[in-house]
């Protein structure tokens, strides 16, 4: 059978990068940069007050002790935003944060750091220096945070606020994104409801694997089109695939195993569809279908389990759009396990998992009860998922385990 890193490869070569467009920095979050971004300007522009308080040249003030202050006038007072060339050689200039330098100066000294001496209204003529001030004090240099050239943005980073502020701060008002591709959701399975204000008829249960879906791929900015329930009817599920044809992704969940209402692999192969894989050696989840359909657009089948739809979303589909979307291959992370695990048969495993730091501080991972693909209720528990690798099978406490994070698009 198919191992999981093959399938990736499969996915990837299949892969083809989404068009991109233009838009205003202030509309890009949450989309996928497709070009790299560097500062244009310097920030700070300009030498300028990291607090309220006097410019003065550190060169005047080092003889100024306790015991024998130093006197300056006071001459102008600069606000941020304010630029003036008026300045005294030999005299302080009161200055709030964020106004540019005096030409002549090179520190700051707080306010509440000297003795003011008050005229008319009350308004500072001289400050007492009691100390040293060194160069640089209390200044926030010229391209001290980004310099003319620096990297601000790499093409495939997904955007956050963070990106936003650097972009605003440095100019850069526009940026080339990736379209996000579009999904359409099939659920199969008469037995499913999604009446949820209604009772339950006899053999009914209410349909979890769509709301997942749709929950996850919307909170990650990818817009879901078009959702149906055909049922078992293949008739249904052939008039839907061919009506939809505004996403580029379609997800099935259901009918893809090998029981007498698993239709979905044979109607796709009548429909033309390339089937790229059937079957991956996980668990949950091993029945999984990757095609691509006639028109190029793409096709998961995801078993009906609900866990093995979330492994499938997770570890398949949201390969496929890092690539459509010109993303790097995604990081894992190691922890050390809580508590011994075993696991049987030569399978790699997704396993719902919580992570968390034990008495010492340390981040231990834990492998929670419940790890059968029906069940729901560890994913109100679970932050993240671990996996075992099929030649795995007997882990000790201490030993290390990889970890993904429960977010389709982890920040980290």
């Amino acid at each position: 059978m198919l191992s999981y890193q093959e399938a990736l490869s499969l996915i990837a070569r299949e892969a083809k990068l989404q068009s991109t467009h233009t838009i205003d920095f202030r509309q890009s979050c949450g989309y996928i940069a497709a070009q790299d971004i560097d500062s244009p300007i310097c920030i700070p522009p300009f030498d300028n007050s990291a607090m309220d308080g006097f410019a003065l040249s550190s060169a005047w003030t080092h003889c100024a002790t306790p015991e024998h202050p130093l006197t300056f006038q006071v001459g102008n007072c600069l606000a941020a935003g304010d630029v003036t060339s008026d300045y005294a050689d030999d005299m302080a200039t009161e200055i709030m944060t964020g106004a540019k330098m005096p030409f002549h100066c090179d520190a700051v000294v707080p306010i509440e750091q000297v003795e003011c001496i008050t005229g008319p209204n009350d308004k500072t003529i001289a400050i007492r220096l009691k100390r040293t001030l060194a160069p640089n004090e209390n200044v926030r240099l010229r391209g001290e945070d980004f310099t003319v050239g620096q990297s601000i943005i790499q093409k495939g980073t997904r955007l956050h606020a963070g990106h936003l502020a650097a972009m605003a701060a440095t100019g850069v008002h526009q940026i080339s994104v990736h379209h996000m591709p579009r999904v359409d959701v099939i659920t199969t399975g008469k037995e499913l409801s999604d009446k949820y204000h209604a009772p339950l008829a006899d053999g009914e249960i209410y349909d979890s694997n769509t709301p997942y879906l749709l929950s996850h791929l919307q909170s990650a900015g990818i817009e879901v089109v078009h959702v149906n329930n055909i049922g078992d009817s293949p008739g249904l599920f052939v008039e839907t695939l061919n009506g939809l044809t505004r996403a580029s992704i379609v997800i099935s969940s259901g009918a893809v195993s090998k029981g007498r209402w698993d239709f979905i692999p044979e109607i796709l192969k009548k429909q033309g569809a390339r089937i790229i894989f059937h079957g991956v050696a996980i668990k949950p989840g091993k029945p999984i279908l990757f095609a691509v359909l006639p028109d190029g657009r793409y096709y998961f089948g995801l078993p009906g389990n609900p866990v093995a739809v979330a492994v499938g979303l997770r570890f398949f589909v949201q390969p496929l759009i890092r690539h459509l979307l010109g993303m790097p291959e995604e990081k894992r992370h190691c922890h050390k396990l809580a508590k011994s695990f075993e696991k049987k048969g030569v399978l790699r495993h997704f396993l719902k998992a919580h992570l968390q730091s034990d008495d010492q501080g340390l981040t231990r991972v834990r492998i929670l009860h419940g790890q059968e693909s029906f069940k729901i209720s560890p994913l109100l528990e679970m932050n993240c998922w671990a996996i075992v690798g099929e030649d795995t099978n007997a882990l000790l406490a201490n030993d290390s385990v990889c970890t993904a994070s429960f977010e389709l698009f982890p920040a980290f």
